[in-house]
């Protein structure tokens, strides 16, 4: 019974993470040392194909180039793909001036047309307004021949200074 017991309190134990695993800290301690992902890392914007084809303050346009993992069942864009696009180019409007890094905090979407048979999406986002803690940004994503997808709006919270 009382080898039982030893298991039982090994089982249980907290392990203890070496320092150089330790990934806790502030924002400011992880971006000080590269950022979250680490050296090696790949962001999900590269995961999912997201290319940044302009920024500044303010203004942001992305695309993606439609892969087939990029569908669904039905053989359509998945809507959870032209969120992640929606929320990058508007995260990279709010933050292109520099000034600070930001987290979403809200978001919507208007799916308005079924991206279908198309090579590329393409986003654009405009910030329509910069406060003292939020950014809020609107975006629209088109197909490539130009047919309007998707409407979003996107709120933001300031990080940061970077």
């Amino acid at each position: 019974m009382e080898d039982n017991r030893k298991e039982a309190e090994t089982e249980n134990s907290v392990k203890e993470i070496p320092e150089t695993e330790n990934r806790g800290g502030t924002y400011a301690d992880i971006y000080a040392e590269g950022g979250a992902l680490g050296p090696d890392g790949v962001d999900f914007r590269e995961k999912i194909g997201i290319e940044t084809l302009e920024r500044r303050p303010g203004y942001a346009k992305c695309e993606i180039k439609i892969e087939p993992w990029h569908l669904n069942v039905l053989g359509v864009i998945h809507g959870g793909v032209l969120f992640s696009l929606a929320d990058t180019v508007s995260g990279t409007a709010a933050a292109a001036s520099g000034e600070y890094r930001v987290t979403t905090v809200n978001g919507s979407i208007n799916y308005l047309r079924a991206g279908k048979n198309t090579s590329k999406i393409t986003a654009e986002a405009v910030e329509i307004k910069n406060g003292k803690t939020f950014s809020v940004c609107d975006s629209k994503i088109y197909d490539d021949k130009g047919a309007l997808l998707a409407t979003t709006t996107m709120t933001f919270y300031h990080l940061l200074p970077r």
